[in-house]
């Protein structure tokens, strides 16, 4: 065999060595972004205020806050729905009269868990363009048997000749000037789309049907993001969500994670009953 010859098949064994290591060293790291959770303080570990967990919208401090020492294990976020509209409504108007009058006894049915519920929104998730399959999951601990949820809610951000052909009620949930569509509102915030605002395109569900039992339960969803192009949503926003009967909820471990559809099929198939949730 000449030098030549040896030469080239030394070269030809470089390049399908590079190549594997190359293959690997890209499945590590898909593997490590699958298991990434998109969102931010899921945990509510890094810090911040009772009114602002790092990481999430502003709380009010009332209906909803972050809470130290309650969670599964370490800090939670609360959601507290015996709240009166009333006393939410004087909350934000002017805090100060708030904390000298404090909190009403009122009539159940005029709580926000009767009505709007109470809730907090995560840090937006950018979704990549090949993202099919997630997985939802968090803990989650109420007083009496109810449902909690975990909501997703999808947007496309409206640019060009898309802007004022829709209108909604469009909240600016982090303070910078972002609205993002709801399907409810006060009349102040209904109005024509502007550049920049999100619209909501789709909707999901993490149903929590918590049993009679006060401690945390794991509650988890896989699911699919829709393939039609105008139910398709380009960023995220998870919403912990919480309302009738009225209590606190507290949730904690909140994940959301880039899965294949296998792990969400095993993740689905073993969700719980309604009825061995009762």
């Amino acid at each position: 065999m000449t030098i030549q010859k040896l030469q080239c098949y030394a070269l030809v064994a470089c390049i399908i060595l590079s190549t594997a290591f190359e293959a690997v060293a890209q499945k590590k790291k898909s593997k490590q972004q699958a298991g990434e959770n998109l969102v931010l303080n899921g945990d509510f570990e890094q810090g911040g205020t009772t009114k602002q967990p790092k990481h999430w919208a502003k709380l009010d401090g009332l209906t909803g806050k972050l809470e130290q020492n309650a969670g599964n294990p370490g800090a939670c976020l609360t959601l507290d729905t015996s709240v009166l509209q009333s006393d939410k409504k004087l909350n934000k108007q002017d805090e100060e009269a708030f904390k000298k009058k404090g909190r009403s006894q009122g009539h159940q049915y005029a709580t926000v868990g009767a009505h709007e519920g109470a809730w907090a929104y995560a840090t937006p998730i950018d979704l990549k363009p090949d993202d099919q399959w997630f997985i939802l999951s968090a803990d989650v601990q109420a007083p009496l048997q109810s449902a909690p949820m975990v909501f997703i809610r999808g947007f496309v951000k409206i640019t060009g000749d898309q802007v004022g052909k829709d209108s909604s009620w469009f909240h600016d949930y982090y303070g910078d000037g972002i609205g993002y569509s709801e399907m409810f509102g006060p009349k102040e915030l209904y109005r024509p789309s502007k550049e920049g605002d999100y619209l909501m395109v789709y909707r999901h569900t993490l149903t929590c049907r918590v049993g009679n039992v006060k401690e945390f339960r794991r509650f988890q969803l896989g699911f699919k993001l829709p393939t039609i192009k105008k139910f398709r949503p380009e960023r995220i926003l998870v919403k912990p969500y919480a309302y009738w009967p009225n209590g606190v909820y507290r949730f904690d471990n909140i994940s959301l994670r880039r899965a294949t559809k296998e792990e969400a099929d095993e993740v689905n198939r073993n969700r719980p009953s309604i009825k061995e949730t009762e």
